[in-house]
């Protein structure tokens, strides 16, 4: 049955009382229907604006790589905020792309073009949206991980400060008068941050005959530095491993070093530990599927849904989703100091 709705409200308008099909629909439900068409129009016409915001403030021949990039990854979608970052972006990249950018670091350049030293700090959306705006610059695919975003800005001639990332250390020598700071601490047990500052000016570290412990989380390492034990050498990723902490491992096995790894016992912890492995060649110790079953509880944390399997131990990851807990690496204090005190 098909009904005429100009004859349908004329009649409720001349028999309802209360007006046509508008207010008797209303009536009804209690709310004015909804123009679905002109909801839909009106959302699609807010995703669209700061994208046009971007092409008219970039003039460039990879700006349409970098809209369509945000129009599909959605980046900017239902943002209150995403006409601000498509200009502050552009600001950022017209500037950068110039022939004539002299070498800076990224809170300068944030704090002179936007105002705000921390603008563009890896955990903004500014950020992303920028990084996309200068692969397509280059004509290279988006990086994920951060090495490969560093070099990406470094291309540009903004490059990382040399003090914010550092890497924990207990018992690292090395030679030379640079390094004659690390050597009064490995022989006195303190615990160390390296620097990139530190890393420029230092060559081969200094192990001896010892083995290197490499763990994911510090108080592993201060609870090391407080046995007072000198006999190994201690780097401590502090969760996943930044540019400092890969660019010592990266020495360490260049170098011929043999590397033990312990860490966390979960999804995350699991990745990093087939990184370190895959990347530096580091033997994971005290991780097998025994040491995770004598160490799981039920009261612990629960694993998370995304599974990433262990490439040393496949019954590992077996004992792991039958379980579904996680063992923080800080729960295995008596084990690790037990193990390295009859160790060599």
């Amino acid at each position: 049955m098909r009904v005429d709705l100009a004859d349908l409200d004329q009649r409720l308008r001349d028999r309802s009382g209360m007006g046509g099909l508008l207010e008797v629909l209303t009536a009804i439900h209690g709310e004015a229907p909804k123009d679905r068409p002109a909801a839909r129009a009106t959302r699609n016409a807010a995703r669209q604006r700061p994208l046009d915001r971007a092409a008219e403030l970039v003039d460039a021949p990879w700006a349409d790589t970098w809209i369509e990039g945000l129009r599909r990854t959605g980046l900017l979608t239902a943002r209150e905020d995403a006409l601000r970052i498509v200009e502050d972006a552009a600001k950022v990249l017209n500037e950068l792309v110039a022939p004539s950018v002299r070498p800076q670091s990224r809170v300068e350049l944030a704090a002179r073009l936007l105002g705000n030293a921390h603008a563009l700090d890896a955990d903004r959306v500014l950020h992303r949206v920028v990084i996309r705006g200068l692969a397509a610059a280059a004509g290279v695919g988006v990086p994920e991980a951060t090495p490969g975003v560093v070099g990406l800005w470094s291309r540009f001639g903004i490059e990382p400060d040399l003090l914010s990332r550092t890497c924990l250390v207990l018992g690292l020598g090395a030679p030379g008068v640079a390094g004659e700071r690390l050597g009064l601490a490995a022989e006195s047990g303190d615990p160390v941050h390296i620097t990139e500052w530190d890393l420029r000016r230092l060559g081969a570290f200094d192990v001896g005959d010892r083995y290197v412990l490499v763990c994911e989380n510090p108080r592993v390492l201060e609870a090391i530095a407080e046995t007072g034990d000198l006999g190994h050498v201690v780097v401590c990723t502090s969760g996943e491993p930044n540019l400092v902490v890969t660019e010592i491992l990266g020495r360490l096995h260049e170098g011929g070093e043999h590397l033990r790894y312990h860490g966390d016992f979960d999804w995350p912890g699991i990745g990093i530990a087939n990184r370190v492995r895959e990347n530096f060649g580091a033997e994971p110790w005290l991780m097998a599927a025994d040491d995770y079953v004598a160490a799981v509880r039920r009261e612990n944390l629960p694993l998370g849904p995304h599974v990433i399997e262990p490439t040393w131990d496949a019954e590992l990851g077996a004992a792991m989703r039958l379980h579904g807990r996680a063992v923080h690496e800080e729960s295995m204090l008596a084990q690790i100091l037990g193990h390295l005190a009859t160790s060599t």
